[in-house]
């Protein structure tokens, strides 16, 4: 038998190359030296041997690429790589837009009504320089009082997409993998509930799993991933790791079918036909406030590449918010809520710091210890080593809930007394489930449905809730203090405003001690804000009058003469009800000046009182401080606290400020923890209404 030193080459694996080689080393073989394997049926048996190498060596190589994520092709494959590392790439995200919504009764419409809301999910139309439509939706309730005949809701944020409910029933078959048959998914909107079962309507809603820390066999959580085909399946625990349905409930799913980023950059906005606002629809406008951004498409294979080995490599490691709160709740069971900013985000910011803000059980503030702990042997030995981590107490906010409940007698074998312990526990329920958490939202109307679920005999609810801070006296001294509730406040009139607990004693200007409360002027942010000097004219005296005039009354100012030219105009009386003023400068010999006045439109003015003994008021300060309705902010300006007299509902020398919220919607922020003091009598105050059908 002949041999030869020729060999197959295996390196090369294209189809004419494998096949050459073939002919080749063939051709090398004693038998087949003066073979033609051009003209024979050789040359096809050669072909499929090339072809069968040639597939094997391509699907080999394929596999190999698409074991690892970086050459992955198959999107399927880099989902699946993906989700090894906890990384759920994100979906298509609808633009967001906010607008104004001004809601002004027709004449055979409800005259009456003080204030309206604007539910969630309420159907907007945006259109785009092509006239085409997009539907839109408020993504929060709101609520408008009503002002100059009209209910405006301000800067209502709106998403675009249509909102899709799905249901699926649990079964033995079914499993708890439920797959949404829509590709254009928004997952940041999903919302999804487990019922008991179609005779038991109780549902309990179920929460996005973000970190495996945190999960335990009863975590009422879901998981969401995208499918082969791009849509997405949201499926359950298994009783280990999150909590499984059981056979017999039905899940529902909520959530926006969005466009994408084809939304972007609308400014055109209006309300769809149908109920209207509220049932209101004669008149409803839409201006705009900020247009349509954020819209994005589903990530790229390549960004999904590229974004899944950071999200990785931050494991253990304090880099992200996400970080901090998930290895602070791990380590310290007592931290119930955590919330992390970036010095950056401050004002001014603060390079170089990551500012946590944590929420206990069992007591509100940490111990400089236990924070030092926490510094030292957590964040310090995890954090970036030029990022300075900071603690910050929480900022509480007291939600004091007033009000009153109508119910029919005739519906309930329970006293009254009964029926109000049985509110107060539903108000109490609302607080644990709603609040108490860094990312809680208060919703008035979601503590009203709480309410009338209560008992069957409740019929409706008149409720207000008045936004209490604690501010800390410091007593005999000079102070200045600014409260500030970061929500807007509304305007109060004289029979709801703000109002200060317990009384504190200062001195007045005889020198007598006097037990003042602090509450706001009525009106008084209506008065003249300041004088702009437009132009300061020449030869004006020390004669000058500066006078006001227009449809408010009370505003008195005085100027100030440098060189014969207006130098300043101080306000000594902003007067009230000014919605136009002008300004007359009256001299013998000067000429030239013209100044505009600026009214007040969010800031008012507090003032502090005592009641004699016959009842009579007496202010004795009727320019304590401001309240800006636009912010929220308080400020009590220089006030010297002589005492404060012990209570029964507060820690001495903690003087309570208590105002009105402009919405029924309070969003969370930072370090602000919403709470229903429930230890504290005066948080709830309701007053029971019998009545029949």
């Amino acid at each position: 038998m002949a041999t030869s030193n020729n060999t197959l080459k295996v390196a090369d694996l294209d189809f004419l190359s494998i096949r050459n080689n073939l002919k080749d080393y063939l051709r090398s073989q004693s038998t087949f030296q003066d073979y033609d394997f051009e003209g024979s049926g050789m040359s096809v048996l050669l072909d499929i041997l090339a072809y069968n190498t040639y597939y094997n060596a391509f699907y080999l190589n394929m596999a190999a690429n698409e074991s690892f994520l970086d050459t992955a092709q198959i999107r399927n494959n880099i989902l699946s790589h993906a989700k090894l590392v906890n990384y759920v790439p994100m979906s298509k995200q609808g633009a967001t837009a906010k607008i104004n919504v001004i809601v002004t009764p027709g004449p055979s419409e409800d005259q009456d009504a003080t204030y309206i809301t604007l539910d969630k999910w309420t159907n907007f139309i945006g259109a785009d320089i092509n006239q085409v439509n997009f539907p839109f939706v408020a993504l929060h309730s709101n609520v408008a009082y009503k002002t100059g005949g009209s209910f405006t809701f301000t800067n209502v944020s709106i998403k675009q997409g249509e909102v899709v409910t799905r249901q699926f029933p649990v079964t033995a078959n079914s499993g708890t993998r439920f797959q949404i048959p829509s590709g254009n998914v928004d997952t940041s909107t999903l919302i999804v509930s487990v019922q008991e079962s179609a005779s038991n309507t109780q549902t309990t809603i179920y929460t996005l799993a973000d970190n495996f820390i945190e999960l335990r066999s009863n975590s009422t959580v879901y998981f969401v991933e995208e499918d082969h085909d791009l849509k997405y399946t949201i499926y359950f625990g298994d009783n280990y790791i999150g909590k499984r349905p059981a056979n017999g409930n039905i899940v529902q799913v909520t959530y926006l079918d969005t466009v994408g980023a084809k939304s972007n950059n609308i400014t055109k906005f209006s309300a769809t036909d149908g109920d209207g606002i509220s049932g209101f629809k004669t008149n409803v406008r839409i201006t705009l406030v900020e247009a349509s951004t954020n819209g994005t498409e589903k990530e790229t294979d390549d960004q999904i590449k590229f974004r899944a080995p950071n999200y990785y490599t931050t494991q253990n490691r304090a880099v992200t918010k996400s970080d901090y709160e998930a290895l602070i709740t791990k380590d310290y069971p007592f931290i119930e809520a955590v919330s992390v900013w970036g010095g950056e985000e401050n004002i001014p910011p603060i390079y170089g710091k990551v500012f946590v803000s944590l929420k206990t059980k069992g007591y509100f503030t940490l111990t400089n210890l236990e924070k030092e702990e926490i510094k030292d042997n957590l964040i310090k030995n995890r954090n970036v080593l030029t990022v300075e981590p900071e603690i910050i107490d929480p900022e509480y906010v007291f939600v004091i809930v007033r009000g009153k409940i109508r119910y029919n007698p005739n519906l309930t074998t329970r006293t009254r007394g009964q029926l109000e312990t049985i509110i107060k526990e539903a108000i109490f329920n609302y607080a644990t489930t709603e609040l108490y958490t860094f990312k809680s939202t208060f919703k008035l109307s979601k503590l009203q449905s709480y309410i009338e679920q209560s008992e069957p005999s409740i019929t409706s609810s008149d409720i207000d809730v008045f936004l209490q801070r604690r501010q800390k006296i410091e007593i005999g001294d000079r102070n200045t203090y600014n409260i500030s509730f970061n929500t807007p406040l509304r305007k109060g009139d004289y029979n709801f405003k703000l109002y200060s607990y317990p009384t504190m004693s200062v001195r007045d200007t005889a020198n007598i001690l006097r037990s003042v409360y602090v509450e706001e002027v009525p009106e008084s942010y209506t008065g003249i804000d300041s004088i702009e000097i437009q132009s300061p004219g020449i030869n004006y005296t020390t004669g000058t009058v500066v006078t006001i005039t227009g449809d408010g009354t009370g505003a008195e100012v005085a100027a100030t003469i440098v060189n014969g030219r207006i130098a300043k105009v101080e306000i000594t009386n902003p007067g009230i009800n000014y919605t136009r003023a002008f300004v007359t400068v009256t001299d013998e010999s000067g000429f030239g000046a013209i100044l505009n006045a600026k009214l007040r439109s969010t800031v008012g003015t507090l003032r502090t009182y005592y009641y004699k003994t016959n009842g009579e008021k007496v202010i004795v300060n009727d320019s304590a401080g401001t309240i800006d309705y636009a912010t929220g902010k308080i400020t009590l300006d220089s006030i010297n606290v002589v005492s404060m007299p012990s209570n029964d509902f507060y820690d001495q020398d903690v003087l309570t400020v208590n105002v009105i919220p402009e919405q029924g919607v309070i969003e969370p922020l930072r370090n602000r923890i919403l709470a229903i003091d429930t230890n504290n009598i005066q948080a709830i105050q309701l007053e029971l209404i019998p009545e029949t059908a």
